[in-house]
């Protein structure tokens, strides 16, 4: 009985004790400051072109080669976006050196903003990754773009040479935009 006794007081003083801790204020107002980093990968173009898709219907050489793609981001999430970034993925196997483009366009048709720096993509170049980011005070163009245009454009050759129907060159694309989101108190 005593044992029982001696439990009950010691149980009872432990959760007097623990009621009465040390606790400080809770500030709720400390939640207007808190904020959620976040990224978001989105695929945007994926293409493997060969020597048809560089010629028109009579097998001539075509200058520019385009595509295009609506940018990923919704209205919701544009007051929370601080950062974009563009990986660019080429592969060249054709004997010409090519540029890629990429132009931001608004609503009515209008270029708006131009991607720098133009990637240049060397002839007989093995896979090459570039890496190219939108500058904090460029993002206001982003919000205004209804679609971009991926614009592959062929250089002339250096020695006259063409490409022909049968050739068995080919041009791979591959990017993605990376968004860096702050999701905070606006």
């Amino acid at each position: 009985m005593k044992n029982i006794k001696i439990n009950k007081i010691t149980v009872t003083a432990l959760v007097i004790l623990s009621l009465m801790g040390c606790t400080k204020d809770v500030d709720f107002n400390q939640l207007d400051d808190a904020s959620i980093h976040t990224t978001f990968i989105s695929t945007l173009i994926y293409l493997n072109l060969t020597a048809p898709d560089f010629l028109n219907d009579l097998n001539q050489e075509i200058r520019v080669t385009s595509d295009f793609i609506e940018p990923p981001i919704t209205d919701e999430t544009k007051p929370y976006l601080e950062k974009v970034e563009f990986t660019v993925i080429t592969k060249n196997t054709f004997n010409r050196n090519f540029k890629l483009s990429i132009t931001f366009y608004d609503a009515l048709g209008t270029p708006i903003y131009v991607l720098q720096p133009i990637i240049n993509v060397p002839e007989n170049s093995s896979e090459l990754t570039t890496i190219v980011e939108i500058p904090k005070t460029d993002i206001p163009y982003i919000y205004n773009t209804k679609y971009f245009v991926f614009s592959i454009i062929l250089s002339p050759s250096t020695d006259g040479s063409v490409i022909l129907i049968s050739d068995t060159s080919k041009f791979d694309l591959k990017s993605s935009a990376k968004l860096f989101f702050n999701y905070r108190k606006i």
